[in-house]
């Protein structure tokens, strides 16, 4: 391991170069070798690749998973022109206009009902699926307008992987060979642009802010503002999902800690802050002043996290044999290892819904119903989950976070789980040496990795912000062997 480390840490694997060509004519800075053919052929390659694969894709049925909790809010932002926490939580039907709510985060609702008012063919499937209460394995799948946006965002979020991973490294290659590992996930990426969910929006934003962000950090004029549309972008993010605000807070103490450690650029970076506070808190606020007026609450969503946090609770009920199970039942191979060691269903307390005893079912079952009803509801429920399960034993909390943790790194299988410990020594080196610019790269990926597993049933779909640093630390690992081997 300690080869392994000091192989990938190399300078030969981090080093900035600046004499990188972008047009193979002599050795000069980056930054006066961008020019457009370079973009031109990524974004081309990018649409290329996708396109071909997207043909083999077939698209869902528009109630399978949690597709109808969107379609229902935008539904009656077409209807009746309000948020509302739709017919999956509010009750009613296609005839019963349901009250304000406030369960679920705007944006990516109001981008499905601004996408129906100029697409028949959604506003037909949405209207059915509210209709047949989610039932809707006959409604229309056609999405048109939906599914080609997201397409187009999950290839922006490609282009994005290559360019930062090309400025990062100052070597045009470097960009290159990152866009061929991101690639390989294409076709797990290209299932959530056929579902209307979450995902692929809140990637795009989530790598928007952290592209403004690398950006921001090469100086110049602009500097403040780069910093205030990273902020505008990851707060839009907080409005697609709500865990992202915890990302947004602790950036906020991060920058205002640095600045304070900050001798002598303390006012610029007071600057970078103010801006960067400025955008990102702008869209939040506009949300939670909503809140306050219409429903009286000052706060981002009203049971939401809660309803999450007990399903993630219910894993802490795993015994130590059940713990040391897990880490082989959530490998990528798909249960078939732990299956082989300790029996058919030694796997099934891990899985899904699809069976009753498993931790999940549990947590979204009979263990939410309890917690609500000896918690008086929603208004007092995080509170109870604090103080009569997580609090009480959280050291056990935190060994249960570890498996959830590698269960959501594992990004499309075997290339996460090879890339993965990659990225975890190429990040603990940056630490080591303070490189800022690849920390900004990963580290607010790791961050949301661990959160997820503190507070969520961790999947893969919620930590897709992995693949621009596990396919940088990829590159330079490359990289680093390219030059070793070029010497010798």
């Amino acid at each position: 391991m300690a080869n392994l480390s000091a192989t990938l840490v190399s300078r030969g694997g981090f080093e900035h170069h600046a004499g990188c060509c972008w047009t193979g004519q002599g050795c000069r800075h980056y930054a006066s070798q961008v020019t457009p053919r370079p973009h031109l052929l990524a974004a081309l390659l990018i649409l290329a690749v996708l396109g071909c694969l997207w043909t083999r894709t077939r698209p869902q049925p528009l109630g399978l998973y949690d597709q109808s909790f969107y379609l229902g809010i935008a539904y009656d932002l077409v209807h009746h022109g309000r948020f509302t926490d739709g017919f999956r939580f509010a009750g009613g039907d296609d005839t019963t206009p349901r009250p304000p709510g406030m369960r679920f985060t705007p944006l990516y609702p109001a981008f499905l009902a601004a996408s129906a008012s100029v697409s028949p063919d959604l506003r037909a499937g949405m209207d059915c699926i509210v209709r047949v209460q989610g039932r809707g394995a006959t409604c229309s799948r056609r999405a048109g307008p939906v599914r080609v946006l997201q397409f187009l965002m999950l290839a922006g979020c490609y282009w994005m992987i290559w360019w930062n991973a090309a400025r990062y490294a100052r070597r045009i290659r470097t960009g290159w060979i990152a866009l061929g590992l991101a690639l390989l996930t294409a076709p797990l990426l290209l299932l959530s642009v056929d579902y209307l969910m979450t995902e692929i929006v809140s990637l795009f934003l989530f790598l928007l802010a952290t592209t403004l962000a690398s950006r921001g950090l090469d100086g110049g004029t602009y500097r403040a503002r780069y910093a205030a549309a990273a902020g505008l972008a990851l707060g839009l993010a907080v409005l697609v999902r709500p865990g992202f605000m915890l990302l947004a807070e602790a950036s906020l103490l991060c920058g205002l800690v640095l600045a304070a450690a900050s001798h002598r650029a303390r006012r610029r970076h007071l600057l970078l802050w103010c801006g960067f506070a400025a955008g990102s808190l702008a869209p939040i606020l506009a949300w939670v002043l909503r809140n306050l007026f219409v429903m009286g609450r000052a706060a981002l969503t009203y049971g939401y996290a809660s309803h999450t946090l007990v399903q993630r609770i219910s894993f802490d009920s795993m015994s130590w044999r059940q713990y040391g199970l897990s880490f082989v039942c959530w490998l990528p191979d798909g249960n078939g290892i732990g299956k082989l060691l300790s029996g058919a269903r030694a796997c099934d307390p891990f899985g899904w819904d699809d069976h009753p005893d498993s931790f999940y079912a549990i947590g979204i079952g009979p263990m939410l119903v309890q917690t609500l009803r000896a918690s008086g509801g929603y208004a007092h429920h995080m509170s109870y989950l604090l103080h009569h399960y997580l609090l009480r034993d959280p050291g056990w909390h935190v060994l249960v976070t570890i498996p959830l943790a590698l269960r959501g790194l594992y990004v499309d299988h075997y290339w996460g789980l090879v890339l993965g410990p990659v990225c975890a020594v190429m990040t603990i080196a940056a630490v080591r040496r303070q490189d800022k610019r690849f920390l900004l790269l990963a580290l607010p990926a790791w961050f949301m990795l661990l959160f997820n597993a503190s507070v969520a049933v961790n999947q893969v779909r919620y930590n897709l912000m992995l693949i621009l640093p596990l396919s940088l630390s990829g590159a330079l690992a490359v990289e680093g062997w390219l030059r070793r081997r070029s010497r010798r």
